[in-house]
């Protein structure tokens, strides 16, 4: 079963080594222990949307899932003698660059390929701050990973063994006409005597199943 869980950890590992942001990738878990140098990475959980592929069968899904990944670059504005702002033009070529290096690595992980059917969309949107003498870039990639979810990725866990099966049959072409019998495994369904058709609170056939070893 394809779940989202899954593919977001196996973009962690891909993207991971593979930009300009090296080992400085993080995830929702572990994001308090980077080192304030930048480019750096984080991931976030990815929104998952599900759309059923019809009413009647069984539950069939198109999935989904929206992973962002949240990139940051950090450089000085420039210097005095330089004619234009340096810094972030510095900051917005960085973060081109990373945007394409990401869609690489998510691309062409075939640990992630072999679970997703498409990538539906790939969406970038790039922030600049210019505040202080520091230039911030912020960049935001939104990549759709399309998987299917089917009957079988909803079946219940079997938490328990079965070791015996009992089949009991209160028969109604088979009775007694006139026999009442007080410790019936079917009080209910029995007909009252006099009867002219079954059940009569009898057991008329008997068979048991042994699935233990």
């Amino acid at each position: 079963m394809t779940v989202s869980a899954d593919l977001f950890a196996l973009a962690v590992t891909a993207l991971t080594g593979s930009t300009n942001a090296g080992t400085r990738v993080f995830s929702t878990l572990d994001w308090p222990t980077w080192d304030g140098t930048y480019p750096c990475m984080y991931i976030h959980p990815p929104v998952e949307d599900k759309e059923s592929l019809g009413r009647a069968g069984a539950a069939q899904f198109t999935v989904v899932a929206t992973l962002t990944v949240e990139s940051r670059f950090q450089c000085p504005a420039g210097s005095l003698s330089s004619p234009f702002d340096s810094g972030a033009a510095t900051v917005e070529n960085a973060l081109s660059v990373m945007a394409g290096q990401i869609e690489r690595a998510l691309i062409n992980s075939p640990s992630l390929t072999t679970l997703v059917s498409q990538f539906p969309f790939i969406r970038t949107r790039m922030n600049l701050s210019a505040e202080g003498e520091q230039h911030l870039g912020n960049l935001i990639t939104e990549i759709g990973l399309e998987f299917y979810q089917g009957p079988e990725d909803f079946y219940q866990p079997i938490t328990f063994e079965i070791e015996q099966i009992t089949v009991t049959t209160d028969a109604t072409n088979v009775f007694d006409a006139n026999g009442t019998y007080t410790n019936s495994l079917f009080p209910s369904a029995a007909t009252a005597a006099p009867r002219s058709t079954g059940p009569d609170g009898r057991a008329e056939g008997f068979a048991e199943f042994n699935f233990t070893p």
